[in-house]
């Protein structure tokens, strides 16, 4: 059975930045079952294992922009201190959590700390970097 939207994929893979650091694996010891087309994964990366059938190996790359998508500048922000967490030491790179005006979960990278503003970078930490991919099938069948 080749993989198509809604299969159940078992698969190993391993993912990494330009720059060669592992990101994120799953060995076959450990592998990572999931159903296609569902939002779960990263799209450039469900794409690229389209058609593929167990026991297949597949070496890809998937651009930024169907990763976690090119770097926005506007998602880097001026942030008043006061909208910060209070218990919170905040140093130049650390990541905290923070919550949109809307109630979302955002999380940011501090650049830069001043008195009474800091620089946030709202970006996902992966944005404008394409993933370089190693998969293995390991199973496929029909979700029904």
């Amino acid at each position: 059975m080749r993989i198509t939207k809604n299969s159940v994929i078992r698969i190993s893979y391993r993912v990494q930045d330009p720059q060669g650091e592992v990101i994120d694996e799953s060995p076959a010891t450990d592998p990572f079952e999931f159903y296609c087309g569902t939002g779960q994964l990263v799209p450039g990366f469900e794409r690229a294992l389209m058609g593929l059938r167990a026991g297949e190996h597949k070496e890809f790359i998937v651009p930024a922009v169907d990763a976690y998508g090119e770097r926005n500048d506007s998602l880097v922000k001026n942030v008043p201190r006061t909208s910060l967490p209070a218990h919170i030491t905040v140093r130049r790179g650390m990541r905290i959590p923070m919550r949109s005006p809307e109630g979302v979960e955002l999380v940011c990278r501090i650049l830069d700390v001043g008195n009474d503003r800091v620089v946030a970078d709202f970006n996902h930490p992966l944005a404008g970097q394409p993933l370089r991919c190693v998969v293995n099938v390991l199973d496929v069948r029909s979700a029904n």
